[in-house]
């Protein structure tokens, strides 16, 4: 065979490999785009799920926390005026079911401190106190800020900062793990998993493009899932906020009920008083229980403190 004719049939046959070796690139180069693609989609659809949901749940959270500043700077401030009217230091503390002396102290310092958070609601300044105080409830209204002062006093950002210090254990100067803390405790009520998907180079290393896009797709699924889990804790989280949220609803409409049929005079040893004592126990250790753990996540216990505080009334 002439020499001419095989270098032909040579030349032929590499353009053909070039020729496939350049198509099996572009393919695995669209195959990548599109893993990259489907991966960012699903990464995008799950991240704002994750964000909608945590929304909702600060939203509860505030919405709780706002219902128990006004317990306070209602229910709970009327039963105080109460008791001051009453012979201070009477026989009528003995009663287990009853509030104690030290109670009512802390409940004077609660409902002083509701009051300066309801006088900053109306420019908003208070709402990082409100989600602390749905989250965990009372006890926040007697916490400081790490130079002393209540948080509840506080406003805008101060206000926010301090109540994440709070829950973070105090500042950082304290020993405490400062904000960065209480934005843990807070878990997915702050963020969700971070990924930066896709802004992958396509270059002529079509089968590097490709596994780089997969391994993305493999971090991806992992987020996808993290965010998963995170939206299932954050409709723990809500669930309790609603029985609790019922309870303390239900709790205050009997207590006003009772207070309407208070005898107008001489009522310090009544047989109503002593149930309108008891109704405001309830209502004290129902504002007390908190619907977060200390991880952030949802209280399992609030059912069994619920039903163990709503006995004292039986």
């Amino acid at each position: 065979m002439p020499i001419p004719f095989i270098l032909g049939g040579l030349a032929l046959a590499a353009g053909g490999y070039g020729v496939k070796k350049g198509l099996d690139a572009s393919e695995k180069n669209d195959k990548a785009k599109r893993i990259i693609k489907r991966a960012k989609r699903r990464y995008n659809e799950s991240k704002e799920t994750l964000e909608q949901k945590q929304e909702f749940t600060n939203s509860k959270l505030e919405d709780l926390g706002r219902l128990k500043v006004e317990i306070f700077t209602h229910q709970i401030k009327d039963f105080i005026e109460l008791i001051n009217k009453c012979k201070k230091g009477d026989s009528i503390y003995e009663d287990k079911r009853y509030l104690t002396q030290n109670e009512v102290k802390d409940l004077v310092v609660a409902v002083d401190n509701s009051l300066e958070i309801s006088s900053g609601l109306l420019s908003g300044a208070t709402a990082g106190a409100l989600t602390g105080m749905g989250a965990y409830g009372a006890v926040g209204m007697l916490a400081s800020a790490s130079t002393g002062t209540a948080i509840s006093t506080l406003s805008g950002a101060a206000a926010t900062n301090a109540t994440l210090a709070w829950l973070g254990g105090g500042s950082l100067a304290s020993g405490g793990l400062g904000m960065v803390g209480g934005t843990a405790v807070l878990g997915g009520l702050v963020a969700g998993p971070l990924l930066a998907v896709g802004g992958m180079f396509l270059d002529t290393k079509a089968e590097e493009n490709l596994t780089q896009a997969r391994e993305q797709e493999a971090e991806v699924d992992i987020a996808v899932e993290q965010m998963d889990l995170v939206v299932i804790s954050l409709d723990g989280i809500v669930l309790r906020v609603d029985e609790l949220q019922d309870v303390l609803i239900s709790t205050r409409k009997r207590f006003n009920k009772m207070l309407k049929n208070l005898p107008s005079s001489n009522y310090c040893k009544s047989e109503e008083f002593k149930r309108l004592m008891i109704t405001a126990k309830i209502l004290k250790n129902l504002l007390d229980i908190p619907v977060l753990n200390k991880k952030g996540e949802a209280n399992a216990k609030v059912t069994q403190k619920i039903e163990k505080t709503l006995k004292l009334g039986a």
